[in-house]
């Protein structure tokens, strides 16, 4: 692909996708390469995944992009999150697939710290790197981030304590420097055309999925504090009625069992 013809890459919420589209991003998740740099580094399982993607409908302070690449297939996210609106700041991190190289990174790098600056109106942007993951850190701090900090023995992984490298950049000095960086990656940035697919302000209606769902988690707070109150004020009262809630789960269970043979 020549530098006159750049590849088109788009940036849409994962949330905007259907489900079968949302469910391949685990995919990308559970490889050993994007694994191997997270703080939990397990196997996602699609009740999980799903979980987590219902938990970002929810969410308004964090943005989750889905990277696709010109024959619009996910390649990778990005992630926006500790959206802190009275601070004006925010964290950010991002995941390629194995085969989505050749300078893709860079190029998302410096368009979504453009988007985190400019239209979401950040002044302070903040990024945390997995100790020994040297060419993240490196990268960082070719767009300008300064290492902050390096939180020692701070997470736990395969049985080691390790560290973190707390890095920051601010809009002060990216303002100063992106067109700088431009002209210096301007071979590599020649190569993508990005596309960041956000309209803030936009009001979508949620599938009536979502909204059960939503109206669910929100009813199981009211059923847990009356389960609550019932138990610490009554106990003898409210042991025979949460015993047959129980049975009842049972026998939903078994009937839901038959549907699925």
């Amino acid at each position: 692909m020549s530098a006159t013809h750049p590849k088109a890459i788009e940036l849409v919420l994962l949330t905007s996708l259907d489900t079968e589209s949302q469910l391949k991003i685990r995919e990308i998740r559970n490889e050993e390469n994007v694994r191997k740099w997270m703080y939990t580094d397990h196997i996602v399982d699609i009740n999980e995944h799903l979980g987590w993607v219902n938990s970002i409908k929810q969410d308004d302070r964090q943005i989750i992009f889905v990277v696709l690449n010109d024959k619009r297939i996910a390649v990778g996210v990005v992630k926006v999150y500790a959206i802190d609106r009275l601070h004006k700041k925010t964290d950010f991190s991002y995941y390629l697939t194995e085969t989505a190289r050749g300078g893709l990174g860079s190029v998302l790098e410096y368009s979504i710290i453009n988007f985190i600056f400019d239209m979401l109106g950040m002044e302070k942007l903040n990024c945390e790197v997995i100790e020994g993951n040297d060419s993240v850190v490196k990268l960082h701090k070719k767009f300008l981030f300064q290492e902050e900090g390096f939180s020692r023995s701070n997470i736990l992984k395969n049985g080691v304590r390790i560290g973190v490298h707390l890095l920051g950049l601010t809009k002060k000095d990216w303002l100063g420097g992106k067109d700088e960086i431009r002209e210096k990656y301007k071979r590599v940035f020649a190569k993508y055309s990005v596309s960041i697919i956000w309209q803030p302000d936009e009001k979508k209606d949620l599938h009536p999925i979502d909204q059960i769902e939503a109206a669910r988690a929100r009813n199981n707070l009211n059923w847990m504090s009356i389960l609550r109150l019932a138990l610490e004020k009554s106990p003898q009262t409210a042991k025979p009625i949460v015993a047959e809630i129980k049975r009842i789960d049972r026998e939903i269970s078994a009937l839901t069992d038959k549907l699925t043979e």
